[in-house]
């Protein structure tokens, strides 16, 4: 057997036969494999977008809510495994926010809800996962 640098064609040198059952086979592996990796970096993107709300908090005494939303939250959207974190928050020092996010393989965008159109932070509120309230 030979493949050619996709990987998906598979070919069988002594009889010429292309394999398109073997082909299928290994495109629906690869893109299990995929899948799998997508899904596993969203949960620990969730993960960490959660610990990170709370870190920020307790670093900025005036921020009041952080919501977690975009791809990485909301399973409907297409989630790649280049897909950024998005945190939409209410208070806080948006410079001393960023200078806060603790180092990880995920980027992060911060985008202040209130300096956003009304439909659009309405929108975050409503569907965004709320990952941290000042109590």
């Amino acid at each position: 057997m030979i493949e050619n640098v996709s990987g998906y064609i598979v070919m069988d040198m002594e009889t010429n036969d292309f394999s398109v059952r073997e082909a299928a086979e290994r495109i629906r592996r690869k893109s299990e494999i995929r899948e799998q990796e997508r899904t596993g970096r969203r949960k620990r993107a969730r993960e960490w977008a959660r610990r990170t709300a709370v870190h920020l908090g307790n670093r900025d005494r005036s921020l009041r809510r952080v919501f977690g939303f975009g791809s990485t939250f909301e399973e409907w959207r297409n989630y790649r495994i280049d897909s950024d974190i998005d945190l939409g928050v209410e208070g806080g020092d948006w410079s001393l926010l960023m200078r806060s996010i603790p180092p990880s393989e995920f980027d992060v965008s911060i985008v202040e809800l209130e300096l956003q159109n009304t439909e659009f932070a309405d929108y975050v509120r409503a569907h965004g996962e709320m990952l941290y309230e000042r109590q």
